[in-house]
């Protein structure tokens, strides 16, 4: 990893670099306005990678603080992915929920080595992930 690239952690996530790194990985925008969207950032734990002042990674955590954490909005900067940014973040998401009960999240196909290698399993004990898409 570039000793450039610095952490912070608890960190505020604007919502113009937001939009930004999801549109440069090609995911949807969404669908509220910036208001709406900071409040929703404001809600989760995260941990923003930064070179410089550039901001090139982030990921949060929704944490209900005693039983269930969510893993959310893994994103890294396409020119800055492969470099080990992606599981420096991971890293302390599962260290901030390491005493969760179950720590989950949805992985895209090209995260889903990083979260294997993290240990994330597709079922758990009998149990299986599943989502909605309700908009």
């Amino acid at each position: 990893m570039s000793p450039e690239i610095a952490f912070d952690l608890d960190a505020r996530i604007e919502p113009g670099a937001y939009r930004g790194l999801r549109a440069a990985v090609g995911w949807s925008e969404p669908v509220v306005g910036d208001a709406e969207l900071a409040a929703a950032l404001a809600r989760t734990w995260n941990v923003v990678a930064r070179e410089g002042r550039r901001v090139v990674g982030i990921g949060r955590l929704l944490d209900d603080g005693a039983l269930y954490a969510t893993i959310c909005d893994m994103i890294v900067l396409p020119s800055h992915q492969r470099q080990g940014i992606g599981r420096g973040i991971l890293e302390y998401l599962v260290e901030r929920s390491a005493t969760r009960t179950i720590v989950s999240l949805v992985a895209t196909a090209a995260g889903r080595p990083l979260y294997e290698a993290a240990g994330f399993r597709l079922e758990s004990r009998g149990s299986v992930g599943m989502l909605i898409r309700p908009a």
